[in-house]
């Protein structure tokens, strides 16, 4: 190699050390923008009027209620163009209501009616529309049964479960009787004595959610839970629905991730097109089972594409209530919202939801309270509560 290009070289090397940071930043794409996060929006429909006496709920004004809502969360100026763009003729549609906490902490039937009545009148046929719960005795005892022209399915002692539908997760339960899964023996000592416990990590999806039902239009109450801190949107679906589902709650096996994780399953999660939440009452303790003398007026009806949302903002308002009965708060309970979010199933924050009330025609006139994100607190408990 001759003295020439060896200093060429050097030159060259020398080029490239001062030269190719620029040449490498210039091939660089621009810093990209901090990424806002997408907020969710929970509509809120608040009639006073929407109650009668005896916390028994106006069906005109409740229907109402329900047209308003299902428009704002679609963005279509109709109701038929809002249930149009959720489900279609020809599907088959359920509507999850939350009966076990009894006809005035639970979902009420004007609210489901309401939204069959819509579903109708947008051309759904009512041979394709399915009220559902998990037990025909709950359904019965709010009153579901008296509903002319309601189709009223149930799950347990009636379609039953599906043993090819099977949802497994970590958390352990132990079987019971009406656990699918669960089997009695009489064939040894220990058995007569005392049955061994039957624990299992699977629980099963009711027939009719399986095989049955295309779209699901969720309807649960703003109701507390002893085991899941709110029955809302998420517990509804899940506990609400499983059998073994005992392990998603208090005690042994106990998991608000698993929760999460259930809920999440596409045979559940994506078949829900629409979470709307009875709030007419609100039942602050005692739940999921019925205590009327836990239930304070709320006239107020909720709805979102996002069940996180809804949930985490009906865990806020059961707390405010507890608080004002000296209670402790139901969101200690409720870890099962927070770990649904960090699925991406929702949000759960306070300040990534957005609580937007939305007029009814005859009940828009209410003031609209000065604290969005605290629909209802001026609403007073009814001067006597049902005993």
């Amino acid at each position: 190699m001759s003295v020439g290009m060896g200093v060429d070289r050097i030159v060259l090397m020398l080029a490239l050390v001062f030269f190719a940071p620029c040449f490498l930043m210039a091939e660089l794409p621009p810093p990209r923008p901090e990424s806002t996060p997408v907020t969710s929006t929970v509509y809120f429909a608040l009639d006073q009027q929407a109650v009668g006496p005896g916390m028994t709920p106006r069906l005109p004004l409740v229907l109402r209620m329900v047209e308003g809502l299902v428009c704002a969360v679609t963005g279509k100026p109709n109701p038929k163009a809002a249930w149009l763009s959720l489900v279609k003729p020809g599907e088959k549609i359920g509507i999850k209501v939350s009966a076990q906490p009894g006809p005035i902490g639970g979902t009420h039937p004007a609210v489901a009616q309401a939204v069959v009545e819509g579903l109708i009148a947008a051309g759904i046929p009512a041979s394709d529309i399915m009220v559902w719960d998990r037990s025909w005795e709950d359904l019965q005892h709010c009153g579901y049964d008296k509903i002319p022209g309601l189709n009223v399915r149930w799950v347990e002692k009636g379609a039953g479960y599906d043993p090819r539908a099977v949802v497994t997760t970590p958390a352990i339960g132990q079987l019971v009787y009406g656990d699918l899964s669960f089997k009695e023996s009489r064939s040894s000592l220990d058995d007569i004595l005392g049955p061994k416990a039957q624990l299992s990590n699977e629980s099963h999806l009711p027939v009719l959610l399986a095989r049955q039902i295309d779209k699901v239009i969720n309807i649960p109450s703003l109701c507390d839970s002893y085991f899941t801190g709110v029955h809302g949107a998420l517990a509804g679906m899940t506990v609400g629905i499983l059998d073994n589902w005992r392990r998603f709650s208090k005690g042994d096996g106990y998991g608000d991730s698993a929760l999460a994780e259930v809920y999440s399953d596409e045979r559940i999660q994506k078949k829900i097109v629409l979470t709307l939440m009875d709030g007419l009452e609100l039942q602050y303790a005692g739940g999921p089972y019925p205590s009327p003398a836990n239930c304070t007026t709320y006239a107020t009806l909720f709805a979102s594409k996002d069940p996180v949302a809804i949930d985490a903002t009906a865990l806020r308002l059961i707390d405010e209530q507890r608080l004002l009965s000296k209670m402790p708060k139901a969101s200690e309970d409720g870890g099962h919202v927070e770990e649904a979010a960090s699925l991406g199933l929702g949000n759960n924050e306070e300040k990534m939801i957005v609580l937007r009330r939305i007029g009814t025609g005859g009940g828009s006139h209410y003031p609209v309270p000065s604290i969005v994100a605290r629909p209802a607190p001026s609403l007073q408990p009814p001067p006597s509560r049902p005993q």
